[in-house]
């Protein structure tokens, strides 16, 4: 969005109120920073990390110095953040790579928990038509076997046009994978959320992108779940160039 006022004078506020409220900075960065999905990510980021710490600290998951350890990691990523501002990240248009242009065989990588590869299965098993019919392109990060599955992981990612992130409470307990799609979302990826079975991902940052199955479902609340997969790909073919 536009500027109120003059860039160094925006950077000087946001420095201040950074001293005063951590959250409230993330938070108005994340509106002037509305207009731009790469560094607008990034913030999101940030806000979901300094939300599961501060939830790990109210159920005493971590310690007290821990907690000021992470927290004073994200203060120092936000503070590098603002200095490096400029005037081109409040220009409509301006982001990175959510503008980049979608490859004429989309590549799709599916990031998921090792124990959701059922999951991941039935997915595949009704991508199998367009990958036949060679209109997308699909990676799964457990396909690989041995180790080296996260760095093998990234190297997919590094030309995919999508990331599809299967929801579960078992990619929340995944510290790697976690992680990596946390990065993701602050490099400002294409990042669709599918949601298998109903889990509390509010301050991950996940929750405020469009997920699947359509209206916000998981696929666990449908009756029959081949219909909940048939939405899913009905959705995903939207997005396929013409």
């Amino acid at each position: 969005m536009p500027l109120s006022k003059p860039l160094p004078e925006v950077i000087r506020d946001l420095e201040e109120l950074l001293t005063e409220d951590l959250a409230k900075t993330i938070k108005t960065l994340q509106g002037l920073l509305s207009d731009n999905p790469d560094k607008r990510n990034q913030t999101i980021l940030l806000e979901g990390r300094l939300n599961q710490i501060s939830r790990d600290m109210s159920q005493n998951i971590i310690r007290h110095d821990d907690y000021q350890l992470e927290t004073a990691r994200i203060q120092k990523t936000l503070l590098d953040l603002i200095s490096g501002l400029v005037e081109n990240d409040f220009v409509p248009g301006h982001g990175g790579s959510a503008s980049t242009p979608v490859a004429t065989v989309p590549k799709f990588v599916i990031i998921y928990d090792q124990a959701d590869e059922p999951h991941c299965k039935m997915l595949n098993k009704h991508l199998n038509l367009l990958k036949i019919t060679k209109k997308i392109r699909v990676y799964n990060v457990n396909e690989t076997l041995g180790e080296g599955l996260v760095e093998r992981a990234k190297q997919e990612m590094a030309d995919a046009d999508y990331l599809l992130v299967l929801i579960t409470v078992n990619l929340f307990n995944s510290p790697d994978w976690f992680e990596l799609v946390f990065n993701s979302m602050g490099e400002g990826r294409r990042i669709i959320p599918v949601r298998m079975e109903k889990a509390d991902f509010e301050g991950t940052g996940l929750e405020k992108l469009k997920s699947l199955p359509s209206m916000n479902r998981a696929v666990s609340e449908f009756k029959n779940a081949d219909d909940a997969f048939m939405d899913i790909v009905t959705e995903l073919r939207k997005l396929l160039p013409k």
